[in-house]
């Protein structure tokens, strides 16, 4: 196998911890048209792009606000919290890191563009990378590998899978690397969230991730416990 040469990162759950203000911005947008989400709806939200959701909202819980609408009120009250976002531990490092290696980084989201770059942004981590995808920018979205095809060619002509890693929180997200050829960490947003079967290293710990990055980093890629 190839030496690792390029980082792709997700972003929502990955680089940050975004679960809960997501859900958040749903809940309270919602409660203003008269609306409840119900806990039992929270996998869908979270499992689902704004757009997705709109339409799952639109058709199945008589949401009548135009999509851009809607997509605008989740996205204010987004911005107007990003201060409760926290960036995940270990990340910090992790991307500093990769830097210090002189290796490139970027971005490989499903989510919004603006919805992506607004915790990023305020955070400061976009100085880390060399650039960000997101949703608008292919016709796919994970578990397709088109994102990070979109990704690799971005980097360069001859980048190819072999020379990648990538890190993403979802199963679908690992499952859209894997397709495209990459090594790819699972970074689980919590202890007991189940390991995605596709991933040659799982983790929680941001100490762990740090190893492991450490590891492809330094050798060639191979299969990590």
């Amino acid at each position: 196998m190839s030496k690792i040469h390029y980082v792709f990162w997700d972003s929502d759950n990955t680089l940050i911890d975004s679960m809960e203000m997501h859900w958040r911005k749903h809940v309270e947008t919602l409660k203003s048209h008269g609306i409840a989400l119900k806990e039992e709806h929270r996998p869908l939200i979270y499992r689902n792009n704004g757009v997705q959701n709109w339409q799952w909202l639109h058709k199945e819980l008589g949401l009548t606000l135009p999509q851009e609408e809607y997509l605008q009120q989740i996205d204010n009250w987004y911005f107007e919290h990003l201060d409760h976002i926290k960036i995940r531990d270990g990340i910090i490092e992790s991307l500093s890191l990769i830097n210090e290696r002189g290796i490139r980084q970027a971005v490989i989201s499903s989510g919004r563009k603006r919805s992506v770059m607004a915790p990023l942004t305020a955070k400061n981590l976009t100085k880390y990378m060399s650039f960000i995808l997101c949703n608008e920018d292919y016709d796919s979205n994970k578990p397709d590998p088109a994102p990070y095809l979109a990704g690799m060619k971005r980097m360069g002509p001859d980048v190819t899978g072999e020379q990648c890693l990538a890190i993403e929180d979802d199963p679908k997200g690992v499952e859209a690397a894997k397709a495209a050829g990459m090594t790819v960490i699972h970074r689980k947003l919590s202890q007991n969230q189940p390991n995605a079967p596709l991933a040659d290293a799982v983790c929680f710990e941001g100490e762990t991730l740090l190893k492991q990055l450490s590891s492809y980093l330094l050798l060639p890629s191979a299969s990590h416990e």
